[in-house]
């Protein structure tokens, strides 16, 4: 007759195995003194005493504010082109409150088939229609032959040129948001880069050689102001209304009195012509502007506006 372990018996084992299972848990868990867990509120570390209530928690952590993007950390602010980061690889600067990018990576992005060559601070990039062109301290670079202004000038910086955001997206034909310090920066192709403009052949003729002979010796935003105090006077009602008649009002310019009117102008002075033609304007309303170690009769009976370089401007 086979004989069988009381049920009594069977129950107690079972009871013993479960409650040694316990224990040896408990003993894990707790093996260190305190039990570390990441709560579901983002970044945030507990911690909970080795005691038998939990309602007490100590908040060790800030939150976590980066976030990682394609295995990197973000940089902060970050840098999007349609949508995607560059902002771990891209350079960024302000100046005078313009916000800088490093204009390679943003190249890049837009345009997978990119040709560049960059060298002793000078940059040529191509790619099916865009071409662009610009070189270390100018106060201008070009795309598709257009120039634009930069009056911070091109800025060579961590093995690459960074170049003003808002003025390079207008040229590449992207819009940009957050174009401020601090801001994210997000960039966007909504339509085609811009083409080369044509100018009246009489008005950048004069309108060249005036800039040249009145601020040859200039820097740019001097040469602009020049040309916008010319452009001016041919909207002002009180004076003719072409720039060739502006300038050779009698009395009003110097260098039709002397001759260097005539002169073959710089290349700075015909791209600073092509960049007022094209609406780029320093100076503001001025209709006047004469040389700083000059007492005129501008100063006597205009209102003093700014100095620009070596001269003064006046409204």
């Amino acid at each position: 007759m086979k004989k069988h372990l009381p049920s009594a018996v069977i129950l107690s084992a079972l009871l013993l195995v479960l409650c040694l299972h316990a224990l040896a848990a408990e003993n894990e868990s707790f093996d260190s003194g305190t039990r570390t867990s990441v709560s579901s509120g983002a970044g945030y570390l507990f911690t909970n005493p080795q005691e038998t209530t939990y309602t007490d928690y100590t908040d060790v952590l800030p939150t976590i504010t980066a976030a990682r993007i394609n295995g990197t950390l973000r940089t902060e602010p970050d840098i999007t082109v349609n949508g995607v980061s560059i902002g771990h690889m891209t350079a960024r600067t302000t100046v005078d409150g313009a916000v800088y990018v490093a204009v390679i990576p943003v190249l890049q992005s837009l345009y997978p088939d990119l040709v560049l060559n960059f060298q002793d601070g000078r940059l040529t990039a191509a790619a099916e229609g865009m071409t662009l062109h610009a070189a270390a301290g100018d106060a201008y670079f070009q795309v598709n032959e257009r120039y634009l202004y930069a009056p911070g000038t091109v800025i060579q910086q961590d093995g690459g040129l960074l170049l003003p955001v808002r003025i390079l997206c207008k040229a590449l034909g992207c819009s940009v948001l957050g174009d401020q310090e601090g801001q994210d920066l997000a960039i966007r192709q909504v339509e085609s880069p811009v083409t080369a403009p044509s100018y009246e052949e009489n008005d950048l003729y004069w309108l060249s050689r005036a800039i040249y002979a009145e601020a040859g010796n200039q820097p740019m935003k001097g040469r602009i102001a020049v040309g916008t105090v010319i452009l001016n006077r041919v909207k002002d009602p009180t004076f003719p209304d072409t720039i060739e008649d502006v300038i050779f009002s009698p009395g009003q310019f110097s260098p039709v009195a002397n001759g260097t009117i005539y002169r073959e102008p710089d290349k700075d002075s015909l791209v600073a012509a092509k960049l007022c033609l094209d609406g780029v304007r320093e100076a503001d309303d001025c209709l006047y502007f004469n040389v700083t170690t000059m007492y005129s009769w501008a100063d006597r009976a205009r209102t003093y506006y700014c100095t620009i370089g070596g001269h003064n401007f006046y409204l």
